[in-house]
């Protein structure tokens, strides 16, 4: 989906084309020579088509609730169907921005749908690296955006612009041939009362060894257990799903403040510079031959980096890797500033450093909090708040990147600050401060259950962000972790051996 993140750079990268004899969406910018988007026009196009995302990252927490995750799908599918059209058909900026819009609702559909349903069906072993798809598949979209971009950017014809932005139909097409064939949450299912089918699909997707020895069926015991025990924790005696006020009362408010700030720091760290305004900057920068070639291998680079990042999330854990990926980050941006901010002409070599500055912090970014913003997001939650949790948090994330969209144009471009490298001091000092941030307040969760995080987050008093991975559980959540083959109970953070059918006894466990 994030394929409408790069079209853009067909019309918003300074690179507008004579239509049909007119100039259908620019104007002639002399110091390009060129038909170009205003500055104006150009921050609108980008930054305005988020109050979509906002919209549909607001009303999917409660359809997933009420509906489940498969009705999430097929609303994506639905919305980025109607808005690719509109904006095919476009003979103004205004027609171009309203399709824009339409499509990121879907856009904010499937940030949050996605890494709630993956969560819930996955096992805990598993659960980041899977999570953490969702991002590179996302960049995936994002590289075929820019290979089809790069094909068309010398098209003066309306196929340069239509083309592009009509590819937008495959993926929904693609989810809907395959939606039938995706099953439900089982932890949803539990929490409608549909005990049955919630065992019918942990028996279809976990090993055959464990639907023999009878697992999938205490896994469900577990889970359902975990969920009346949380309903008797709030006194409430029904397994029904929080409120919105919910979110900042008691242990909430930490879980909710985590997700946030992470998904916040995910686009103040300055990845709209470079996956929305990459090209821009090239070409500012004079290197207008190779701006569309330059944006291409940024964003060929982030595939593989992606699939790294999945792996380091699961042997190094969550924290490391955002700190580690933070602190890079900042480097990269503070380099690249450092050097485009020298007066006069550049040297070549200078210039080639600031170019592999802004790849390097494209690197740094996709193998850390690219992927681990929606892993941590989607595990801090509760599972009475949990598309709550993601929906709020997401809402945050639609803010801080129509910031960042709204302003980088005026932050790079005359007569406005023309920063153009310097911009590398502003996000290179916010990613250090994401870097602080994860230190001291964001926990480990690798390898815990959904059902232990929830123990340790309830647990008074409140365990630190530093002793999260070292704290034994005692409760029903480690009985979950087992019963999903995470070989480790977290009692007292070693690795323990189970027995041959998978189970630890009881004594074990409690």
């Amino acid at each position: 989906m994030s394929y409408t993140d790069t079209i853009p750079q067909v019309l918003v990268g300074y690179k507008l084309y004579r239509l049909s004899g007119d100039k259908q969406f620019g104007i002639f910018d002399p110091t390009l020579g060129q038909y170009a988007l205003p500055a104006k026009t150009s921050s609108l196009l980008t930054s305005l088509a988020f109050a979509g995302k906002l919209i549909g990252t607001v009303i999917i927490g409660p359809c997933t609730e009420r509906f489940g995750h498969k009705f999430g799908m097929l609303l994506l599918c639905i919305v980025t169907i109607v808005g690719t059209i509109i904006q095919c058909t476009s003979k103004k900026a205004a027609q171009f921005l309203i399709g824009r819009i339409v499509v990121y609702i879907g856009v904010g559909i499937v940030e949050n749908v996605v890494p709630t349903y993956q969560s819930e069906i996955v096992p805990a072993p598993a659960r980041g690296f899977v999570v953490g798809s969702l991002q590179m598949f996302l960049v995936c979209g994002a590289l075929v955006a820019s290979g089809v971009n790069r094909r068309y950017s010398n098209f003066v014809t309306n196929s340069g612009w239509i083309i592009p932005v009509s590819i937008q139909f495959i993926t929904p097409v693609i989810i809907l041939a395959g939606l039938y064939f995706i099953p439900p949450s089982p932890r949803w299912l539990l929490y409608k009362g549909r005990r049955d089918e919630a065992i019918a699909v942990l028996e279809s997707v976990r090993p055959k060894r464990d639907v023999a020895a009878g697992l999938c069926v205490e896994e469900a015991n577990a889970i359902e257990e975990s969920i009346r025990e949380e309903a008797e924790l709030r006194k409430s005696g029904t397994a029904e799903k929080l409120g919105w006020l919910d979110l900042f009362k008691g242990p909430n408010l930490r879980r909710t403040t985590i997700a946030t700030l992470v998904f916040a720091f995910q686009q103040l760290t300055g990845q709209g510079f470079s996956s929305q305004y990459g090209t821009v900057f090239y070409i500012r920068e004079g290197l207008g031959n190779m701006a569309f070639t330059y944006s291409l291998i940024n964003t060929a680079i982030s595939v593989p980096v992606c699939f790294l990042g999945m792996i380091l999330l699961e042997y190094f854990g969550r924290r490391p890797v955002l700190i580690g990926g933070a602190f890079f980050q900042s480097l990269w941006l503070y380099i690249m500033a450092g050097i485009g901010g020298q007066s006069g002409k550049l040297p070549k070599a200078n210039i080639n450093m600031m170019v592999a500055s802004v790849m390097l912090f494209n690197f740094s970014f996709s193998a850390s909090w690219a992927p681990l913003s929606y892993v941590v997001a989607s595990e801090v939650g509760t599972g009475a708040l949990r598309e709550k949790t993601m929906a709020f948090s997401s809402v945050i994330n639609v803010v801080c990147a129509f910031a960042v969209s709204f302003t980088l144009p005026y932050l790079l471009n005359p007569p406005y600050a023309n920063l153009q490298a310097k911009v590398g001091y502003i996000y290179g000092s916010i990613a250090a401060v994401a870097m602080l941030y994860a230190i001291f307040f964001v926990p480990e969760t690798r390898g815990r259950s959904l059902e232990e995080l929830d123990e340790l987050f309830e647990h008074k008093p409140s365990i630190s962000a530093w002793k999260f991975k070292s704290t034994k559980t005692t409760g029903i959540g480690a009985k979950v972790a087992a019963l999903e083959g995470s070989g480790r109970s977290h009692l007292g953070g070693d690795s323990e051996m189970v027995r041959d059918d998978g189970m630890k006894s009881d004594e074990d466990i409690y």
